[in-house]
């Protein structure tokens, strides 16, 4: 019985161990992708609009039934963002340099050029929208879930 328990415990401590361990791996790809997207981005500001780069497929339903939708009411919301759609599948460079691993992707750039969030699947209309403008999203509901918030390099 005792023989059990111990290995019980051993068998529970390794499995901590492994999910330590992936989310400390994941956590620092994302931190990589995050320095070498600032690294890009121009020095001297931005255009003074926001910007949002949109990874998509053709294949992907979830890109057209509601991710699509969601871009076009944000443009309609806020005319002067700059949405820049990128094939997946086509430009793989890309991909690797903005860590895209599922679609839709969108990473937010605002005013000033700093990037804002990357949000990894479906991101819904206000979250984009508060993320490009600088405006506070919490009362928006379960969207931090689905987004990295990127801290301010002065913060």
């Amino acid at each position: 019985m005792l023989e059990r328990l111990i290995i019980a415990a051993i068998v529970v401590a390794g499995v901590a161990l492994a999910i330590a361990a992936t989310k400390a791996a994941l956590h620092l790809r994302d931190r990589r992708i995050v320095n070498r997207l600032r690294e890009s981005q121009p020095t001297e500001g931005g255009s003074g609009v926001p910007r949002i780069v949109y990874f998509t497929t053709t294949s992907c339903v979830v890109c057209r039934m509601q991710q699509e939708p969601a871009m076009e009411h944000l443009k309609h919301e806020l005319p002067e963002v700059v949405i820049e759609q990128h094939d997946a599948i086509a430009e793989a460079e890309l991909v690797s340099e903005f860590g895209v691993l599922s679609v839709p992707t969108t990473a937010v750039y605002d005013r000033e050029g700093a990037l804002v969030a990357i949000n990894r699947g479906f991101t819904p209309m206000a979250q984009l929208y508060a993320q490009a403008t600088g405006f506070d999203h919490v009362a928006e509901g379960g969207h931090a879930m689905a987004a990295e918030r990127i801290e301010r390099a002065g913060s």
